[in-house]
């Protein structure tokens, strides 16, 4: 196990910005802002920096995978390429050269015709008369009416003809094909109406209730608890058997044999302002440079 060193660092939920002082070569980084920070200037070896430069991190460079708000004046030596969008898009995205060539009402082949009148035509919604389409989109006024059925001038005796009904399926135990259909009762009904499948299928979604994929039927259930129908019973048990966290270790029956089992040995009884250590290597440790 390697030896950390950590740089200065403010936690996110603190004031943006660069520390008020660094000691030179010194690194810090601003979680706030996500900006890394370092120490310039020859104050002399530990000495304090003369100035703070911005090196690195989101807060002062362009991100290339999150969303960002770059602010100034930016130039471009090139020509920068970015995404076309799609053809009625109405934002603020950036128009590429394809976008506007795309746009059919900008190019020289565009021709709009209402009656009989072609080339830029200026309407209002009292000019298109009912069913008139150009280029762009088709008005009507009003909806078309249903179509009358009416038998006029018979009197008397009316002589229908009836449909061929040999091929329809008997009321009493019919074989139906295909895919039939029928209403679908609701969640509390209990009789003979037919089950849909839409109704079975909310009956068990409902038994479900939402189960994850890996315990959603009762065989999976059973392997859970390892088939144990005393289950409650097993684990209270085995919990009986168990330290009590509460008592923080004050109910191991020997706590010399409990270190000594852990290897912990005289170590674990010395005061943490008077380590004594004779011997060995010190692996692991920690130099922490604080907050800012």
């Amino acid at each position: 196990m390697s030896n950390k060193v950590r740089i200065k660092r403010r936690a996110a939920g603190g004031a943006a910005g660069a520390p008020s002082s660094l000691e030179n070569a010194e690194l810090a980084y601003n979680e706030q802002d996500d900006t890394l920070y370092y120490g310039k200037g020859n104050g002399g070896a530990g000495g304090t920096a003369t100035s703070i430069e911005t090196i690195g991190g989101r807060g002062a460079f362009v991100d290339k995978s999150t969303a960002q708000t770059v602010a100034g004046v930016k130039t471009f030596t090139s020509s920068p390429i970015a995404p076309t969008p799609a053809t009625n898009d109405n934002t603020t995205k950036v128009a590429t050269t394809e976008f506007v060539k795309s746009q059919n009402y900008l190019t020289a082949n565009a021709v709009n015709s209402v009656n009989g009148h072609t080339g830029d035509v200026v309407l209002s919604t009292d000019d298109v008369a009912e069913g008139v389409t150009n280029k762009y989109f088709t008005t009507a006024r009003g909806a078309a009416s249903a179509p009358v059925q009416s038998v006029a001038g018979k009197t008397g005796n009316v002589t229908l003809a009836v449909a061929d009904v040999s091929g329809a399926a008997p009321l009493a135990s019919p074989a139906l094909t295909g895919t039939p259909t029928a209403p679908t009762p609701g969640s509390t009904v209990n009789n003979t109406q037919i089950a849909t499948t839409a109704f079975v299928q909310a009956l068990v979604a409902s038994l479900i209730n939402a189960a994850p994929g890996a315990l959603d039927t009762l065989k999976e259930l059973a392997d859970a608890i390892g088939d144990d129908p005393n289950f409650a019973a097993t684990v209270t048990n085995g919990l009986a058997l168990k330290m009590d966290k509460s008592a923080n270790l004050s109910d191991i029956a020997n706590a010399a044999t409990a270190r000594t089992n852990l290897g912990l040995l005289s170590m674990a009884i010395q005061a943490a302002n008077a380590v004594a250590i004779t011997g060995g290597t010190i692996d692991g440790i920690t130099f922490d440079c604080g907050t800012f």
